[in-house]
């Protein structure tokens, strides 16, 4: 009973921590809490519907001209100005934006993402989370204009440098020199002896904010290592996502046969997800992957030395458990982070 208090205490009062449960039960009881809260604040998608499979969204409305700052979820602060939107003619005083804001923290909305954190050939992202913002009036997207906007957000586990990168045209690209973004630094960590893996937050301040894309606070890592497995599915038309845990991250890539080879960070306890086109989806046990160099570019180079993490079973899933977020995450062995 000490304990679960303990954990409940944690919800509200540690900035950011993420773990594997050494008791199942207790994750369960964890994941219980996160969801209350979810909740208490799940606002409607523009459709009337409540995103609880998707990435777990903010939506709020704002009078740019008496409103300067809107806060999502996971704590992330935008400050802004009226003039940081390109306002349309018909835009009145006294009418609403809708903000709508989404953080990526959590191992499941990485994979739910389904954003890939390969930064070039030589380097995939070790991550500190990701964020966007996008407005709307009248459900048409309204531009950032002007300086742009503030963003502070939670870093997890800066034990790095993190430098700010953005996703457009496919690419990520850094932006952490340019002229319009200056960063500085307040340090919040939280620690637990509860969990195997503790994660603090450090909240960077980057201003220059502009575009409706992914921003994202990473560390390019040459330590790279590879997975292979089979898949055991009725489908051939696969997509294989691996998920950090205990460092964030996620690499994704199609698969058009039973077998996979994909690529990952060194010495990094991970989760493997298939999700087939036929609504198939499975999961790998927690795997620590190999201090072994051995990027896989094709099967004639490097074959063979990709870390073999047996077979992954996967099955036929109801749209209630898609739609259920706890039921997601009991399915898949991930837990939440907050």
């Amino acid at each position: 009973m000490k304990l679960i208090f303990t954990l409940f205490m944690a919800l509200f009062f540690v900035s950011s921590i993420s773990a594997q449960w050494k008791d199942p039960s207790e994750r369960l009881e964890w994941n219980k809490e996160v969801e209350k809260k979810w909740s208490q604040k799940n606002t409607p998608d523009a459709n009337g519907k409540l995103s609880v499979n998707h990435l777990i969204t903010l939506d709020t409305y704002i009078d740019p001209y008496s409103q300067n700052m809107a806060e999502g979820r996971y704590g992330t602060k935008f400050n802004f100005k009226y003039y940081s939107f390109k306002l349309p003619k018909e835009f009145k005083r006294g009418d609403t934006l809708l903000l709508r804001i989404t953080e990526v923290i959590n191992p499941l909305d990485f994979y739910l993402s389904r954003l890939d954190l390969t930064y070039n050939e030589s380097s995939i992202f070790e991550s500190g989370g990701m964020f966007r913002m996008d407005a709307f009036y009248k459900g048409q997207p309204v531009p950032i204009d002007g300086p742009g906007i503030e963003v502070q957000f939670p870093v997890q586990n800066p034990t790095n440098v993190y430098n700010l990168y953005s996703y457009q045209n496919n690419l990520w690209e850094k932006k952490q020199d340019s002229k319009d973004i200056q960063t500085s630094a307040s340090t919040t960590e939280s620690t637990s002896d509860n969990f195997e893996f503790n994660l603090s937050s450090i909240d960077k301040i980057v201003s220059g904010i502009k575009g409706f894309v992914w921003w994202n606070f990473d560390l390019p890592r040459k330590n790279i290592t590879c997975l292979t497995g089979r898949i055991k599915s009725s489908n051939t038309n696969h997509s294989v996502t691996v998920v950090g845990i205990s460092k964030l991250g996620v690499t994704t890539k199609q698969f058009y046969t039973d077998e996979f080879k994909i690529n990952y960070l060194q010495d990094v306890m991970v989760k493997v997800i298939v999700d087939g086109g036929d609504g198939t989806l499975g999961a790998s046990n927690q795997i620590q992957t190999n201090k072994v160099d051995s990027y896989f570019y094709s099967d004639e180079n490097k074959k063979g030395k990709c870390q073999n993490i047996g077979e992954i079973h996967t099955k036929k899933v109801s749209p209630e458990l898609k739609n259920n977020r706890g039921e997601l995450l009991k399915y898949l062995g991930l837990n939440d982070i907050l």
